[in-house]
């Protein structure tokens, strides 16, 4: 019974070119009686069982077969009737990654402002945080720095560029100093009232004073200072410009309708000044000087600045230079022999954070008479610096709302790596049932860069934390298991219970959503909450950005203590507790049989192998374990096969690769380098590296199948190798110096061969006692020569059948308009789960495929797809499928640029 049981259950499995297709049972002879160990196919969770030692060979081969089973069963592999289930439980477990809708959207609080900026208390004490130009000549006047008291220290800030248009840019510096200094009221009264000052002439906001609610003032810095974090904070500020400046307001007042300031004064007072339209929050001005040739009641001189709308009355001088409606301008008269000044309007532009170009046609000139304007007491190198405030504030805010964001997960995070974690600069719907992406610019750079990352050391630190906290489970478990913890469900259901959407910073800047909040507006254009405080999110992006942040932690230290504290919190499991990377190693527990005793052809197989790599392993029956195949009976040696060693082995390998394209690639996009670290951990390389280090003649199985395809392979890759270092001894170069792609014209090797060198890369991250500088060795010194040009395997990228779809598509055909869509096909119980793809261009069906996984599915359709493609002509394609991409690429060609 038990016999047919296992049978039915290995019948149900899905079989591939390298998987056997039925159990085997291998009897050995045991103190004089007979003991069978039975072997599933590598498809199966369970790989085998060991039977009671009995008299006869087919008892005992029915007592391996009764054990079996009774670990399905246990495993709920097998239904109450010993029925299988597992084809029905494999399709969910296999894809918990696409448990997260990428196109479902929904509404999320969104910060505005950070925490430092909560404050109702009048400070007794303030910090002191300078920002100044490098090259402040942009700005195309003088100016002077400027800097904010606050009531707790900023942490150091990255500096960052502020654009001022046709290819100008300087980058901005910011300081704070270490030491705080204590204020008395009278100074705090001054910096609050040049504060708004600020805020009302150059920004024409008008606050009401409160200084307990007010998140930090704003004070000018002495010119000519360059001053460093242990400058004296009290002799770094220009109290003697505050004093003047509110003298000159006290003076001036407001009432400039009686108090004619400009009236019997030199032509020199003219010169240099800051005029504000109180009538016109847009309209500011800086002075040239008196024209003595123009008179109030002339024409306006062409060229000027237009004035448009209902109430600008652009007849002469005078009234080109009031605001006033018509009703409000019958009340009031002017003087008609006042001097004519001068002036260039200021632009309004506030986002100074993205490139622009100039428009020739846009003309500053002005002429204007001073009485319906007012005079600022402002020094125009203050207000010319004030003019950058705006970006220069939603940097810095944005900068500690992703520290607020790193803060609730308990991470030390550098800032600039905070906020790139948090950024999402580009938003992605649907539209017609495709995907369409636009981007919002001048944010910086965005989440993707490391989100690949983190993913990478997700998977590894979840992978070592499975095999130290689970150690009795098989590859197969593992997997599962591990799917469980890094799916996009589990990250952004952690991630929303963290609230961690509230930090994400999806909006670029908004010249209404800059200013302080907490403060009563009294006059200005207000700042409605209508879409400021939220933001629309897909789910995949919230688990997205749980992996960058991850990627983010690992970068900011030396050690990975950062980034295991994040993947801790972002995984919320039992699975996964380590508080540091020394954490690992004390959840390992050394197994019987890697302590065990090792025979001489243990220490053999060691010795052999540390004369490949220069490693002394402490456990040789660790090291055997890396070159037992499945099919090796575990009863002749008790030793597992690789299967777990790969299992560890093969995120490690992934980390070092994705570290190594990562750091030495920083301006490629994701998709560069997921192109090309497929060469890097294909098994089609891996296999040639197992072979070139002579791995191959240490493996064990009892499959005659696979020796002949590893000896066929071996033949061939030699060869190729061969064939590369000879040409490179006729081109007169050394024979390391060969084409290191030989291997990429072979065929795929054996799949136990890349299996081996994963597990040993395992075996050797376990013996070393989880040291990853072991593995980082191995990379340098057997991986790293392979790939020292990566544009050597762009053609290797290429060749994947949906990136050299996508490349055909939207390169030669400048098609847009296309997608692959998979959909799971729903089963009978029992059945193997299969997969369909479809490829559509312009809502039309081109090819499609069924298979077992969406990953086949889409390689397939992609393949099918391109064969029914290629060497159709452009105007045949538009035409086929109603394309017209082209025309509106081309049309928007000019002005698209993506700026960091």
């Amino acid at each position: 019974m038990s016999l047919m049981v296992l049978a039915t259950f290995v019948d149900s499995l899905a079989q591939g070119v390298d998987s056997t297709a039925c159990a085997e049972y291998i009897i050995a002879v045991q103190n004089k009686e007979y003991i069978c160990e039975v072997i599933l196919p590598e498809k199966s969770p369970i790989r085998g069982a060991l039977g009671r030692p009995h008299t006869t060979k087919a008892v005992a081969k029915c007592s391996a077969a009764f054990n079996a089973c009774v670990a399905l069963r246990q495993g709920k592999y097998l239904d109450q009737n010993l029925r299988p289930t597992f084809t029905k439980q494999l399709p969910a477990m296999r894809n918990a990654l696409l448990a997260v809708d990428s196109k479902k959207r929904e509404a999320f609080d969104m910060r505005t402002k950070p925490n430092m900026w909560s404050v109702d208390v009048i400070p007794e004490e303030v910090y002191v945080t300078i920002f100044s130009l490098d090259k402040p000549e942009c700005l195309d006047r003088p100016s002077q720095p400027l800097a904010i008291l606050t009531r707790k220290d900023l942490p150091q800030l990255p500096s960052f560029p502020l654009h001022f248009g046709a290819g100008k840019y300087s980058v901005v510096q910011i300081t704070t100093l270490a030491r705080p200094f204590k204020i008395d009221a009278a100074r705090l009264e001054l910096a609050n009232a040049f504060t708004l000052l600020i805020f009302n002439d150059v920004f024409s906001k008008e606050y009401e004073s409160d200084m307990a609610k007010m998140p930090y003032f704003i004070v000018p810095v002495e010119p000519g200072e360059k001053p460093d974090q242990n400058s004296d904070p009290g002799n770094v500020i220009a109290w003697e410009t505050l004093i003047e400046v509110m003298k000159r307001q006290q003076d001036w007042g407001n009432q400039r309708w009686e108090n004619k300031i400009w009236k019997n004064q030199p032509d020199s007072f003219f010169e240099d000044k800051f005029l504000v339209d109180p009538y016109d929050g847009s309209r500011k001005l800086w002075t040239v000087g008196v024209d003595h040739g123009k008179t109030p009641l002339e024409p306006v001189p062409p060229g000027s600045a237009p004035r448009k709308g209902n109430r600008r009355n652009n007849d002469n001088i005078l009234e080109y230079s009031c605001s006033l409606w018509a009703a409000a301008r019958s009340r009031r008269s002017f003087n008609e022999v006042q001097p004519v000044v001068k002036a260039k309007l200021i632009p309004l532009r506030r986002n100074l954070l993205d490139e622009f170009d100039i428009q020739k046609s846009e003309c500053d000139q002005s002429y204007v008479i001073i009485e319906p304007l007012r005079v600022s007491p402002l020094p125009t190198a203050i207000v010319a610096m004030a003019y950058t405030f705006p970006a220069v504030i939603h940097r810095l805010e944005s900068y500690l709302i992703a520290l607020d964001g790193c803060a609730v997960l308990k991470l030390d995070i550098k800032p600039d790596l905070a906020l790139e974690a948090f950024t999402k600069d580009f938003e992605d719907f649907e539209e017609h049932g495709q995907e369409q992406v636009t981007f919002q610019r001048g944010m910086g750079r965005n989440y993707e860069r490391l989100e690949f990352y983190g993913d990478a050391f997700l998977k590894m630190a979840t992978s070592i934390s499975l095999y130290g906290t689970l150690p009795e489970n098989n590859e197969y478990a593992y997997h599962v298991d591990r799917m469980l913890l890094i799916c996009n469900k589990n990250l952004r259901n952690n991630s929303v219970d963290l609230k961690l959407y509230e930090y994400i910073r999806s909006k670029g800047f908004s010249r209404r959503a800059w200013y302080p909040a907490g403060i009563v507006l009294k006059k200005g254009k207000k700042t409605t909450d209508s879409g400021l405080h939220s933001h629309r999110l897909g789910d995949k992006t919230i688990a997205d950005v749980s992996e960058a942040i991850i990627g983010a932690a690992l970068l900011s230290t030396n050690t990975m203590d950062n980034a295991v504290r994040a993947v801790t919190e972002l995984v919320a499991s039992k699975n996964h507790e380590a508080r540091s990377y020394s954490d690992y190693y004390k959840l390992y527990k050394k197994p019987v049989y890697q302590t065990a005793p090792a025979t001489e052809a243990h220490k053999w197989l060691a010795q052999e192998v540390e004369k490949k790599h220069s490693y002394h392993f402490n456990y040789p029956r660790l090291l055997r374990s890396a070159f037992l195949h499945p099919s090796y009976p575990f009863a002749y040696e008790k030793i597992p096969s690789y299967q777990r060693l790969e299992f560890l082995g093969d995120a490690l390998y992934d980390m070092v690769c994705i570290d190594f394209l990562f750091h030495s690639f920083p301006d490629k996009d994701p998709q560069w380098l997921t192109e090309h670290k497929m060469a890097m951990v294909s098994n089609q390389f891996l296999g040639a590296l197992c072979v070139h280090l002579n791995f191959q003649t240490h493996i064990l199985n009892f499959n005659s199948t696979y020796q002949a395809q590893i000896t066929n392979y071996v033949t061939d890759i030699k060869e190729a190798r061969r064939q590369a270092e000879e040409e490179a001894v006729r081109a007169g170069k050394l024979i390391t110096d060969c084409l290191p792609d030989y291997w990429t014209s072979i065929k795929q090797p054996p799949k136990c061969l890349p299996d081996m060198v994963e597990a040993f890369i395992g075996a050797l991250f376990v013996d070393s006692e989880y040291d990853y500088s072991q593995v980082q060795r191995f990379f340098d010194e057997h991986v790293k020569w392979y790939f020292r040009d990566m544009s050597v395997y762009d053609s290797f990228a290429n060749k994947h059948p949906t990136t050299f779809l996508t490349k055909f598509l939207q390169v030669q055909m400048g098609c847009m308009d296309w997608n692959m869509h998979c959909q799971e096909k729903k089963s009978i119980d029992g059945s193997k789960p299969e997969v369909v793809c479809v490829v559509m261009i312009h809502s039309k069906v081109v090819s499609d495929h069924t298979a077992e996984s969406t990953r086949y599915a889409k390689v397939n359709a992609a393949k099918k797809a391109v064969e029914l493609l290629k060497g159709l002509p452009l105007p045949e394609f538009r035409e086929k499928y109603n394309c017209d991409c082209r025309e509106d690429i081309e049309a928007t060609k000019a002005g698209a640029r993506h700026v960091y």
